[in-house]
């Protein structure tokens, strides 16, 4: 896929690089908050039952020309695809996803980006929520610290991948998912959908929710609920259809009644 870098910071308002097509390391912090900014997390497509194979051109359709967000297996196959296209060297990944230490059995349904540069590895992640590190993590165990909180990758003897990516809550490292460094080609991608889309144990087949980084946190929409985090402090309202039509419009850019 050639990706039309000018039309992907458009998407992200980014215009920090004075030339837009020699992006360095530094720069990486800076459109990674862009994109979780502007891009939502979201499971329209799999609520929609969509089953067309997941490519890197379908994803920059999706997300760079139609404005929609994603999950993990469209959204960091997008930021893969940007970050190859100017020069840096990467691979996709798979992890498995935790909660409460324990994963759902749904093994190696997250797509992550792993990224060589000078000597070190990192993974790269704008497809996970709100629990962005909003900077490549180093795969050394070093820490790293953004408005959503500390986040650290450090290696493990897992059966479902070498390393884990953690952050602290509460004082306290919490495993948010395990992955490994063997590479994941784009046919991986439509599996993952195929999973997610089919399996009862996921939790992205059940309901429409939408949910974005702010700039003082983040906001996640369901048809039941509008909870906006605050600067730590969270306030949640009910809604119905037509508020939800609105939120969604207003916060997401997507109009769902197209």
């Amino acid at each position: 896929m050639n990706l039309p870098i000018d039309a992907f910071f458009d998407r992200i308002r980014y215009s920090g690089s004075a030339d837009k097509k020699d992006i360095t390391f530094a720069d990486l912090p800076a459109i990674q908050r862009h994109f979780a900014l502007a891009v939502p997390f979201e499971n329209r497509a799999v609520i929609a039952k969509g089953t067309s194979p997941i490519t890197f051109d379908s994803v920059k359709q999706k997300i760079v020309d139609r404005h929609e967000g994603g999950l993990c297996y469209e959204l960091n196959p997008l930021f893969y695809a940007f970050l190859k296209q100017v020069g840096f060297h990467v691979q996709l990944v798979p992890g498995t996803v935790f909660a409460d230490g324990e994963h759902n059995g749904l093994i190696g349904t997250h797509v992550a980006t792993l990224l060589h540069h000078k000597d070190r590895s990192y993974i790269v992640d704008v497809g996970f929520g709100s629990n962005l590190a909003l900077q490549p993590v180093p795969l050394d165990g070093e820490t790293v610290t953004s408005h959503t909180g500390d986040y650290r990758v450090r290696k493990v003897d897992s059966p479902w991948g070498e390393y884990a990516y953690e952050k602290y809550n509460d004082g306290k490292l919490t495993i948010y998912y395990t992955f490994s460094t063997d590479p994941v080609d784009e046919a991986y991608l439509s599996r993952v959908r195929d999973i997610i889309l089919t399996d009862e144990r996921s939790e992205f087949n059940k309901s429409l929710l939408f949910t974005k980084l702010t700039e003082d946190g983040h906001i996640t929409l369901t048809m039941e609920s509008f909870t906006v985090t605050r600067n730590g402090h969270k306030t949640k309202q009910e809604v119905d259809k037509e508020r939800f039509h609105q939120l969604c419009r207003r916060h997401f850019g997507i109009d769902m009644e197209e």
